[in-house]
């Protein structure tokens, strides 16, 4: 992002080329035509901590690789259809559809097909939607300008959780010769969750933060580039669901996913 930065901004302002130089705005709200295909790349690097009492903690490590390909079925005045199909080595393709709003923030989950609850969870959103978390309003807005980040989270058993934080539009610039908008956000949201694992009931009780950063073009404010770290801290409650006299064990979990996601062009 750095090598399109400020001194590019400079040219393109002095040449006249942004329209958002000076006191003008622009609008990097999502805006995308029905049957666009919008194609990233995204490098997934993840590190997870559980700790239950009378156990040594235990630490996962993953990375991985997946192509993600965004296909829009509708695009009504508030609202856009999209299916999702996410690819990885050696694993069969994962597909769903989700409803965003104009601001790209996820408004619901529709269909999904051969995927696990964790990737509907809030934490799994700025490596599948880059776009999501922090997305710009859909309104004219000047470089430097902040937006209040309030939103329902639109996940599936998480009650009426709600994605808060803000956003700001850090500098208008050129990448590959396409007039785009970087913009910054940091986010919050609460999770609760009650699965099964092996026979027994776990609980989770916490939150996730986001910070990303994201590329847009201005044409229709899909993502060019995005970077994002989400963190999350819970306590974790495991009851044994076949033995009614069995002792809770409880502790934590910490995750921490890195993601670093560009935008594939033919």
């Amino acid at each position: 992002m750095r090598r399109w930065g400020s001194a590019i901004l400079a040219i393109a302002c002095t040449a006249g080329v942004l329209t958002g130089c000076a006191p003008d705005t622009v609008r990097v709200s999502y805006r995308p035509p029905v049957g666009a295909l919008y194609r990233h790349e995204v490098r997934v690097h993840s590190v997870t901590t559980i700790r239950l009492a009378g156990s040594p903690p235990e630490e996962t490590v993953d990375d991985a690789l997946l192509l993600t390909e965004d296909t829009v079925l509708s695009a009504g005045p508030g609202e856009v259809r999209v299916q999702v199909r996410i690819r990885q080595a050696g694993k069969a393709d994962r597909t769903f559809v989700v409803r965003l709003d104009r601001a790209a923030q996820l408004a619901g989950v529709e269909t999904v097909e051969g995927l696990p609850q964790s990737v509907l969870e809030p934490g799994a959103l700025p490596q599948i939607l880059p776009g999501a978390p922090g997305a710009p309003p859909d309104r004219p807005l000047a470089p430097g300008e902040r937006w209040t980040i309030d939103a329902p989270a639109g996940m599936p058993g998480n009650g009426g959780a709600r994605v808060m934080g803000s956003g700001r539009l850090v500098e208008l610039g050129l990448l590959d010769g396409r007039k785009v908008a970087s913009t910054r956000a940091r986010t919050r949201v609460p999770l609760t969750n009650t699965t099964q694992l092996r026979g027994s009931v776990l609980s989770l009780d916490g939150a996730e933060t986001t910070e990303g950063t994201a590329t847009r073009t201005l044409d229709d404010g899909a993502v060019e580039r995005a970077t994002a770290v989400t963190r999350g801290e819970f306590r974790v409650r495991l009851v044994p669901s076949a033995d009614e006299q069995a002792i809770p064990v409880e502790g934590t979990l910490s995750i921490e996913v890195r993601s670093e996601t560009r935008r594939l062009r033919p």
